[in-house]
């Protein structure tokens, strides 16, 4: 007897996810923020996942630089206030959009100028990209076979995890067009009878009136 094959959309996914995963597991921006403003950064990620971003301002004139990252449900789950330079660290506790915010304010009684500004460099590591392999490798006394075996092990968890991430998000999302269709199919209905019970009102109002005026018989 002959063996289904893999599904064919579950390939296309999968496909999906691992060009997805090699674009966006490492991004590096540099950006000027100016005084008494934000800048926000998005992004959408798996629950239980592990990432690490590093940043650095440029000195600015009695400016400090905060940082705080939320998620999608207003959730924060880190903050860093009035540091110019560091890492931080954190692990997804539910899956969706995740921002990170950096807030340029003055030092209290320091006056707005319009040329305030700090450049800031910000390198954000997801997933697979945000773990050491060098030290892990130092720490547990593995043998270089045994650390590529590590890296090729966390790629498959991460593919997996992100294709199940995917695929509750696809199903999420064919049940929500499901649902739109359905209600704009009944509102199709609903405009149609009123159009169609508004028709005959109107023919029915007009007999009446050609009667009562003698124009035609009832």
């Amino acid at each position: 007897p002959k063996t289904a094959g893999p599904d064919p959309q579950d390939l296309r996914m999968l496909g999906l996810i691992f060009f997805t995963t090699l674009l966006s597991c490492c991004l590096s921006f540099t950006f000027n923020l100016s005084a008494t403003s934000s800048k926000c950064f998005t992004e959408e990620l798996p629950n239980d996942y592990d990432v690490t971003a590093m940043y650095e301002a440029k000195p600015g004139y009695s400016q400090l630089i905060d940082i705080r990252v939320t998620d999608h449900m207003g959730s924060q789950l880190l903050e860093k206030t009035a540091i110019d330079k560091g890492q931080i660290n954190f692990k997804t506790t539910i899956p969706g959009d995740h921002h990170i915010c950096f807030y340029n304010r003055l030092v209290p009684g320091v006056r707005y100028r319009d040329d305030m500004q700090r450049e800031i460099k910000f390198e954000l590591l997801a997933g697979q990209e945000s773990v050491d392999y060098a030290q892990v490798a130092r720490k547990q006394h593995l043998k270089p076979v045994e650390i590529n075996l590590r890296i090729m092990e966390d790629a498959v968890k991460q593919i997996h995890m992100e294709y199940h991430y995917f695929k509750a998000r696809e199903a999420e999302m064919r049940t929500t067009n499901e649902s739109n269709n359905s209600r704009a199919m009944w509102i199709t209905i609903l405009n149609m009878g009123i159009f169609l019970g508004f028709a005959s009102w109107q023919v029915l109002h007009l007999k009446k009136f050609f009667i009562s005026k003698k124009l035609i018989s009832g």
